[in-house]
């Protein structure tokens, strides 16, 4: 069967529930795009680092996790030496990971934890200029609070009433100490946490029993710019809640509607360069862009992302100008998509997808067997382009012509020409019935692959720029 995934760039099959994060891991002032997988049946689990050159990503580096799955991964410059350094949750516990002469190295572990680490949290927390990392175990009612100082030393644990599933740090109340958000829950639901260890010390600022919060995320970010970080949660019903410190409590900032399904993960970032955040959501199979203006929160476009999308994070990859939305997937693969705006008209009138089309085909009667693939050229032909609501439909054919080595005694290359159809879409905030939509294909990688004597996997990765034009009566 053709498999068909959208997205602005797509990696390799890394293995399952690829995790992502960002980060300067070389000093050399670019974004890298860090994965962490889940080992796959019989096969290890594996780190990689993707840099941005040359109009697409490439692979950096790659280390093997062995059997330590990742639960969770982040970058930040925890030694204060200029370099990101990878951290992991996984299996385990923390693992720290460094990139030296191109290669990853392991600087540090959680010797005192070796337990299944869910989730992390990173800040300087009592402000003596040393970060703290603040970890969840799976299943325990406790957070781990660990320093970095050439190795990873536990500071102290600290007990909650109920199993922790999240922790973030920030600076929730403006007062300049970043404080540890912590979700718990417990028969009666969601209990919700604001802790400061101003001194080292713990003291309870704030908490709440939120019955309809639920298990999947928890995001601290300055989300309307105002000094403040807002405290983000996912709740039952397929919706995500927004809370901000007011007086001596936190309120209710904004609940989102419901989405068509529940709601895997949330970024803050500014996607679009005007100099304001958006709130990215990712669900299953789709992510939604609300943003913050004239006081009031707003969704400014959805996109629909191939089926598995279960975390996301936003960052400036290509040195550009603007943001990218980076999407880790259960089956293994990266999306990186972008947003463009016109600021006249305020909607989106270029997009920019890229695709994998992988298909298996048959090797025709009269040519010999194959032992290996060898090359493809691919051709892209339009059948029809609509344009609906919101969405541009391109519908075409894809001829690839395909070189292979056969299983002949003197190794003959023999090549034949397959043809399979491929339907895209896009969604396009302000695209309406009557607009033109002129599209555009560029192949960037093809691969094949011999599964049997008789039959060849074709994989097609292509960029395909959509632009609307608008309809103008002109009597």
């Amino acid at each position: 069967m053709r498999q068909t995934y959208q997205l602005e760039w797509a990696s390799k099959d890394l293995g399952q529930e690829s995790r992502v994060a960002l980060g300067d891991v070389n000093g050399d002032d670019k974004i890298n795009i860090i994965a962490g997988t889940t080992a796959a049946s019989g096969q290890q689990s594996n780190l990689y680092v993707f840099q941005y050159r040359g109009e697409t990503y490439h692979q950096l580096a790659r280390a093997s996790l062995g059997n330590n799955d990742t639960h969770w991964i982040g970058c930040h410059d925890i030694d204060k030496d200029g370099l990101d350094e990878i951290i992991v949750g996984c299996t385990g516990g923390i693992h720290i990971y460094k990139m030296r002469k191109g290669q990853l190295v392991r600087i540090a572990e959680s010797r005192e934890l070796k337990e299944t680490v869910v989730c992390i949290a990173l800040a300087d927390i009592d402000r003596d200029g040393k970060y703290e990392i603040i970890a969840v175990v799976k299943g325990k009612p406790r957070i781990f609070i660990f320093r970095y100082d050439g190795k990873l030393n536990l500071i102290k644990s600290e007990i909650m009433k109920h199993q922790v599933y999240c922790v973030a740090a920030g600076d929730t109340d403006g007062d300049g100490y970043p404080e540890v958000v912590v979700k718990t829950h417990g028969p009666r639901g969601c209990i919700l946490y604001v802790l400061s260890f101003k001194d080292g010390n713990r003291y309870e600022k704030w908490s709440s029993h939120i019955p309809d919060a639920d298990k999947m995320f928890l995001r601290v970010g300055d989300f309307d710019l105002d000094g403040k970080h807002e405290i983000v949660l996912d709740c039952t019903g397929s919706k995500v809640r927004v809370l901000r410190h007011m007086g001596s409590a936190y309120n209710t900032f904004w609940d989102s509607p419901t989405h068509s399904q529940s709601v895997k993960d949330v970024a803050i970032y500014d996607i679009d360069g005007d100099g304001q955040k958006e709130l990215i959501v990712v669900c299953l199979s789709n992510v939604y862009i609300y943003s913050w203006k004239a006081g009031k929160v707003i969704l400014e476009w959805n996109q629909t992302v191939p089926n598995g999308a279960f975390c996301v994070i936003a960052g400036e990859l290509n040195q550009k100008g603007y943001g990218e939305i980076v999407v880790g997937t259960i089956y293994g693969y990266i999306y990186v998509f972008e947003a463009r705006r016109d600021r006249h008209h305020g909607k989106l009138w270029v997009g920019k997808v890229q695709a994998i089309i992988q298909d298996t085909v048959t090797i025709p009667d009269g040519k010999p067997d194959a032992a290996r693939g060898v090359e493809a050229k691919a051709k892209f032909s339009i059948d029809e382009v609509r344009v609906i609501h919101d969405k541009v439909i391109v519908d075409g054919e894809v001829t690839a012509k395909i070189l292979y080595v056969a299983a002949l005694p003197t190794q003959p290359v023999h090549f034949f020409e397959a043809t399979f159809p491929f339907l895209e879409f896009i969604h396009l905030c302000g695209a309406s019935p009557g607009m033109q939509a002129l599209v555009y294909f560029n192949v960037e990688h093809i691969s094949v692959d011999v599964v049997s004597p008789r039959r060849v996997k074709i994989t097609i990765l292509f960029e395909m720029l959509v632009k609307l034009v608008p309809f103008y009566y002109d009597p």
